[in-house]
């Protein structure tokens, strides 16, 4: 299971491991965003800490409904722990989490200031 917290700000959210370019981990704070359907977004500097490489440019349609392009770069982060490889767009908000790391996981948030957070993995069927 992973857990979390809900935040001040009333977000949902997690301590995230990314592994470096140097194979270093590193903890990132999000916060969980189901209308964002990719897998990360982080900010420019904190992509270029890690060291990540770009892919390409990928269009997503953000919450105001318009159709808007990101720089997308080559991450690897550790769910559940194990690395797996994700796509990290590049975004100035605070780190988010979005539904393609929670496909197949039940997400369960009590919705008051600490309430508590868990992902946890669903069984095939």
């Amino acid at each position: 299971m992973i857990s979390g917290y809900v935040s001040l700000l009333r977000r949902p959210t997690i301590d995230v491991v990314l592994v470096d370019g140097n194979g270093q981990r590193r903890d990132v704070e999000a916060h969980l965003d189901t209308g964002f359907t990719g897998d990360l977004t982080l900010s420019y500097s904190a992509i270029e800490q890690l060291g990540l490489p770009f892919i390409a440019i990928t269009s997503f349609r953000t919450a105001t409904g318009m159709m808007t392009e990101f720089n997308t770069y080559d991450g690897t982060i550790v769910w559940r722990g194990q690395e797996r490889e994700i796509n990290v767009l590049e975004s100035n908000v605070f780190p988010l989490v979005g539904v393609g790391l929670l496909w197949g996981n039940n997400l369960s948030v009590d919705f008051r200031h600490g309430g508590n957070v868990s992902i946890t993995e669903l069984e095939d069927g």
